[in-house]
């Protein structure tokens, strides 16, 4: 958001508005206090099976001060909802954890605001769940960390689209930019960066499937 400001980008283009989705974050604080306060840091060392480990979590409850945050949240949010795991260990940069948590999206589009409020909670403990499932931690022992090392942030982001129908929304396309493209095809140049693109919600791109690959340049 600090770069499309300092680059003037919302007024760069006519008749397109380049922002960011209204995103909040909750910090590893929230992590370690809720983690405290129901005394779930001993399944650890608990050998229980993924879905013990979730129910454990989801009986749980968030720290008060927090439902009542999140409650505001979605009384300006009317989009769906993207939940979204961002531990310390998921951008390490030689051993990445990206795809080992949970991702979450709630269609947050019950009438009731309560219904909303404990769907989001839901996956919000659900995301804190999924550092202590069985595969988590076996690829945390095998990359030399332990599991006191991590902690987990979850961000809650607006998803990007319209409404298609009344119960379809998604966005047009969606995908994956990258500044350096590390295999260019002439007259490309690597700093000439590579955009990955489908229909819909870039699942597509991210299972390796059919989508279209352009370089922004050209």
């Amino acid at each position: 958001d600090y770069i499309l400001k300092k680059y003037n980008m919302i007024n760069k283009y006519p008749d397109v508005i380049i922002s960011i989705p209204r995103t909040v974050v909750l910090t590893t604080e929230v992590y370690d206090e809720f983690l405290e306060i129901n005394n779930l840091y001993s399944i650890a060392s608990e050998d229980l099976k993924d879905d013990d480990i979730l129910m454990r979590f989801i009986y749980s409850k968030l720290p008060e001060k927090i439902s009542e945050q999140l409650m505001e949240f979605l009384e300006s949010v009317s989009k769906p909802i993207a939940v979204r795991s961002s531990s310390l260990l998921e951008d390490s940069y030689y051993q990445p954890f990206a795809g080992i948590y949970s991702t979450y999206m709630i269609a947050n589009n019950d009438p009731s605001i309560n219904v909303r409020l404990s769907q989001l909670e839901i996956a919000i403990k659900s995301v804190f769940a999924s550092v202590f499932y069985k595969d988590s931690k076996s690829y945390i022992h095998a990359t030399s960390h332990v599991i006191d090392e991590e902690k987990m942030a979850v961000i809650l982001q607006e998803v990007v689209g319209n409404y298609h129908s009344e119960k379809k929304y998604y966005p047009t396309f969606s995908g994956v930019a990258r500044s350096l493209n590390f295999y260019p095809i002439a007259p490309e140049k690597s700093e000439y960066g590579i955009v990955n693109v489908a229909l819909g919600l870039g699942k597509t791109v991210v299972d390796g499937g059919a989508y279209l690959r352009f370089c922004p340049k050209y």
